[in-house]
C-alpha cells in the first residue's frame, strides 16, 4: 500500500501559483473541504426542525470535524509541494528560503486568525499558522519520521487528556480567551477547536503524502484504499469498545483520582470533541478519500475543464473562508428568521453560498492570478 514517487518535478505544482503542471485535483479537494466547513459552521446558527428526517440531520453531522480535518490534511500536501524545490536540490539556500517562507506565512495566518477570533470563535487560521511554523522546523525530516510523528501526535493528546484536567484542574470543554498567555497556550495545544495535539497529525500526514508523485493513477488508488482501511479500523475499534462495551474491561478505578469510565470512553469516540486517536484515523481516512477522488476526477483534461470553477474556488480558499463568516454567518444571524430553522434551509443556504463562491472565484480569476487575501499574503510574506 506504499505510495511511490517518480522523477517529475513537483516544484511546478506549488499551490500558490498557477502553472501548467499544477495538481488541480488538490485545489478541487480543498474546495470540497471548504464546502463541508460551510455545512458545519452554518449549522451552528441553523437548528434542525423536529420534522427533519434522521438521515438528513445525520448527513450534516458527518461533516463535523471531518471537513476541517480534510482542509488541514490538504494544507500539509500543499506544504510538501511548496518545499519540493529543497527536496530536489538539497541546497542550504533553498532550505533556508523554504523555512523562512513557512515561518512568515505561519506568522501572517496566526495574527490574522487571532484578530479574526473575536468575530469567529471557531477560527482555524491561528492554528493553521502554528502548523506552518512547526512544519518549518520539521519539513526536512525524512518521510518515515513524519509517519512516526503522525502516530505519536494523537497519543500526546491522550496524555494531555489524562493528565491536565484531573491533575491541574483544566476543564477540557472550556474555551479560554487569548488575553492570558497561559490560556492562549491551552487553546492552541489542548482545549481549542483544532489544537496542535492531535490536529497537527493531519498536517504531517499531508506533508508525507504530498512527497509522492500524485500525478500517478496508482497512487490515487493507494490513497483511496488506505483511506477506506483507516476508516474501517477506526470504526471497528470504536464498535468493539463502545458498541460491545469492552471498555468496561479497562481498570479505570486503578488509574487514580479524577477518572471515570464516562470520561475515558471519550478516547474511543470518532467525533471531533474530544479528538481521540480514532477520530484522527477516521478524519485522515476521509481526507485521503477526498484527495484521491479529486485527483482522479481532475486527471483527465475534459473532466478538469468541467469542474474548473470549483478548482478556482479551491485556489482562493483563504478568501472564501473569511467570506463565509463575514458574509455567510453574518447574513444568517441578521436576516434568517428563527422559524426557518430546518435541515433543508441549511442545505439550501450552503448550496447557494457555494455556488456564489465559485461564480465569484471564476470571475475573479479572469482578471487576477490569486484571490484578494491570497494576493495580500503573498505581498506581505514573499
Amino acid at each position: 500500500m506504499a505510495i511511490t514517487a517518480s522523477g517529475s518535478d513537483p516544484v511546478l505544482s506549488e499551490i500558490t501559483a498557477p502553472s501548467a503542471a499544477r495538481l488541480e485535483g488538490i485545489d478541487f479537494a480543498r474546495a470540497i473541504a471548504f464546502l463541508g466547513m460551510t455545512v458545519v459552521n452554518f449549522h451552528i446558527y441553523i437548528d434542525n426542525a423536529a420534522t427533519d428526517p434522521a438521515w438528513a440531520t445525520e448527513l450534516a453531522s458527518l461533516f463535523s470535524g471531518r471537513a476541517a480535518a480534510t482542509f488541514v490534511f490538504i494544507a500539509g500536501v500543499g506544504t510538501a509541494l511548496l518545499t519540493a524545490r529543497w527536496r530536489r536540490t538539497r541546497s542550504i539556500d533553498d532550505r533556508r528560503m523554504a523555512r523562512l517562507s513557512l515561518l512568515k506565512r505561519g506568522l501572517f495566518l496566526f495574527i490574522a486568525g487571532v484578530s479574526f477570533r473575536a468575530q469567529w470563535p471557531y477560527d482555524i487560521l491561528h492554528f493553521y499558522g502554528v502548523y506552518l511554523a512547526l512544519a518549518a522546523l520539521l519539513f526536512t525530516l525524512n518521510t518515515r519520521w513524519l509517519i512516526v510523528l503522525v502516530m505519536v501526535t494523537p497519543l500526546l493528546f491522550v496524555a494531555e487528556y489524562l493528565a491536565f484536567p484531573p491533575l491541574l484542574g483544566w476543564d477540557y470543554w472550556e474555551s479560554p480567551s487569548f488575553e492570558d498567555p497561559v490560556h492562549a497556550f491551552r487553546d492552541v495545544f489542548f482545549t481549542g477547536h483544532h489544537p496542535v495535539f492531535p490536529w497537527f497529525a493531519f498536517f504531517l500526514a499531508g506533508l508525507a503524502i504530498g512527497r509522492a508523485d500524485l500525478h500517478m493513477s496508482a497512487n490515487h488508488w493507494r490513497l483511496l484504499f488506505g483511506g477506506i482501511v483507516l476508516i474501517a479500523m477506526a470504526q471497528a475499534v470504536h464498535f468493539s469498545m463502545i458498541g460491545l462495551n469492552y471498555i468496561k474491561l479497562l481498570p479505570v478505578e486503578d488509574w487514580g483520582p479524577g477518572y471515570a469510565l464516562s470520561y475515558i470512553d471519550n478516547l474511543f469516540g470518532t467525533s471531533a470533541y474530544p479528538p481521540s486517536p480514532l477520530y484522527v484515523m477516521f478524519g485522515l481516512g476521509v481526507g485521503m478519500i477526498v484527495l484521491s477522488l479529486s485527483l482522479m476526477l481532475c486527471a483527465a483534461d475534459g473532466r478538469r475543464r468541467l469542474v474548473k470553477p470549483v478548482i478556482y474556488a479551491g485556489q482562493m480558499a483563504l478568501t472564501l473562508y473569511l467570506a463565509h463568516v463575514f458574509i455567510g454567518v453574518t447574513g444568517i444571524e441578521w436576516f434568517l428568521p428563527e422559524e426557518m430553522d430546518s435541515i433543508w434551509a441549511l442545505y439550501a443556504i450552503v448550496i447557494v453560498f457555494f455556488l456564489a463562491s465559485i461564480i465569484f472565484a471564476t470571475i475573479w480569476r479572469r482578471y487576477h492570478k490569486r484571490g484578494p487575501v491570497e494576493w495580500a499574503m503573498r505581498r506581505l510574506v514573499d
